[in-house]
């Protein structure tokens, strides 16, 4: 894993091309911080730690993630990990009943079959 100096010398890089165009006009950047696969804990604990503020909390985009979303005018920042790396589950997830009434009549139902 990269150190969080090299990363901000990537990042330094990208602003030196980008000031020596001022005036252009580009769309808002995304940052993204994903803590997948071979990362840990510590690691996005580490991050979260130096985020910049405020930033909000929030599950993610399936409730399977923790992420954390730091935004500006001109840049979003995101760093998510998987829920399961950094939580203990509770309940663990159950598969949905339903009770659904009957749509069609059983001559409806019948004429499609």
């Amino acid at each position: 894993m990269p150190k969080a100096s090299e990363v901000a010398s990537a990042l330094r890089e990208m602003a030196d091309v980008l000031d020596a165009s001022p005036d252009t006009d580009i769309a808002k950047p995304d940052l993204y911080f994903y803590h997948g696969h071979n990362a840990t804990k510590e690691q996005f604990l580490a991050l979260a730690r130096i985020f910049p503020r405020p930033f909000k909390k929030s599950d993610g985009y399936d409730h399977t993630q923790y992420r954390l979303a730091y935004e500006s005018p001109v840049l979003d920042a995101t760093a998510w990990i998987e829920r399961s790396k950094v939580c203990t589950i509770i309940t663990p997830a159950r598969e949905a009943v339903y009770d659904c009434p009957a749509l069609l009549s059983p001559e409806e139902e019948a004429s499609i079959a």
